[in-house]
């Protein structure tokens, strides 16, 4: 009876051993939450590791807008530099009262000159960390990283959250920290991040600093060596089949300019092998609506339609070919035509391919097969005033 009542005792107070303790807890007031960081490379060689961090006390009021110092503003920047990333941002952190918390940052912005030099140490520092995130948006700036710190975007109280909301908007592809390393792990293939820039807003009575996305950054491997913008930007978020919403303009019988929103684009790739040749049968397929028709064209008659659904075709193949013509000219596969090969035709590819890529893309044929339909021509054919 005694031992019974002993084990009813002794073993409840046994599990309570068990409990995890709150002996190395560390208070949310005690934490500076990091929204966003820069790196970028200096003259000198070092690391230059930037932050910011909301300052809550001040987020009732006034909204940030730009920053270095607290004041009245809703965020704090901080930099510094070091022979490392580890060594900068330790730097940093023997000034700051509050233990560094990267759990909640959503962006990581890299300078152009880093960029360049390459970014294979980087990833060794950022995922060893447990609280890095592989899903943080990776974003390449023009110029210098910090530089894009100091906008001052309206729309948002953090420059970092006018970055990540253009970022996922959809114009681009949201490369992630996560993509970029498996795009340098797949044999036959380059990563891409999405290219950012710092502009003045225009016609406005006091000018600011405003965010805007440009386009891709352009690797070979783990170094950046030119841009994607425009049609060839177009062109690889196309051929990628990212769920972008790209808007364009054509040209139809040379005098009838048509706005059009390109939305639902599917595209496929074959890779077929004639010889020593390679040959890519790409096909791309898209859905676009009609959203400006400036020079009073009828849009009651089937055979307009048709013309400007050839018309954006046109458009859809000519991005293709400018994202074919920048990767070959920089010697770079950043549609990964090589893991495709690699994928289909592996014992070609072990013995042919594999160590040249992508040199073999200048001597590759491209069949490139575009039709587009346009499923929407808005509320209205005609101009509301136009006669009759």
């Amino acid at each position: 009876m005694m031992k019974s009542c002993l084990k009813r005792v002794v073993l409840p107070l046994l599990c309570l051993l068990l409990l995890p303790g709150c002996w190395d807890r560390t208070e949310i007031n005690d934490m500076a939450f990091i929204l966003v960081s820069a790196l970028d490379l200096e003259p000198n060689g070092k690391i230059r590791y930037s932050v910011m961090v909301p300052l809550p006390g001040q987020m009732g009021g006034a909204t940030g807008g730009g920053g270095g110092t607290g004041g009245e503003k809703s965020y704090y920047i901080d930099s510094d530099t070091g022979t490392t990333y580890r060594e900068a941002q330790m730097k940093m952190q023997n000034r700051m009262s509050r233990r560094m918390f990267l759990a909640h940052r959503r962006t990581i912005l890299v300078g152009e000159a880093l960029a360049k030099k390459g970014l294979a140490e980087f990833f060794d520092t950022t995922p060893r960390n447990p609280e890095s995130r592989m899903s943080t948006y990776m974003v390449v700036t023009k110029g210098n990283a910090y530089e894009m710190l100091q906008s001052t975007p309206k729309f948002e109280r953090f420059p970092s959250e006018a970055i990540r909301e253009l970022v996922k908007s959809r114009v681009l592809a949201d490369m992630n920290f996560k993509d970029f390393g498996l795009a340098l792990s797949i044999p036959g293939s380059d990563p891409v991040a999405v290219y950012m820039d710092v502009t003045n807003s225009q016609k406005s009575e006091k000018t600011s600093k405003e965010v805007e996305l440009k386009g891709y950054a352009q690797f070979k491997k783990d170094k950046m060596i030119g841009t994607y913008e425009d049609e060839s930007a177009n062109g690889l978020s196309w051929l990628r089949n990212q769920r972008v919403v790209n808007s364009i303009t054509v040209n139809v019988d040379g005098e009838h300019l048509i706005g059009l929103k390109m939305f639902g684009v599917k595209s496929s790739i074959k890779v077929k092998l004639n010889e020593d040749t390679l040959q890519f049968v790409i096909k791309v397929n898209a859905r676009a609506k009609l959203v400006e028709n400036r020079s009073y064209y009828d849009l009651s008659q089937t055979r307009n339609i048709l013309k400007i659904e050839q018309a954006a075709s046109d458009n859809l193949t000519k991005s293709v070919r400018a994202l074919i013509d920048r990767s070959i000219k920089n010697q770079t596969d950043s549609a990964q035509l090589g893991a495709i090969v690699w994928r289909t035709h592996p014992e070609e590819w072990k013995s042919k391919y594999e160590k040249t890529w992508p040199e073999a893309l200048k001597d590759a044929k491209f069949t490139i097969n575009t039709a587009t339909e346009v499923t929407d021509t808005g509320l209205i054919y005609d101009n509301v005033i136009k006669e009759n």
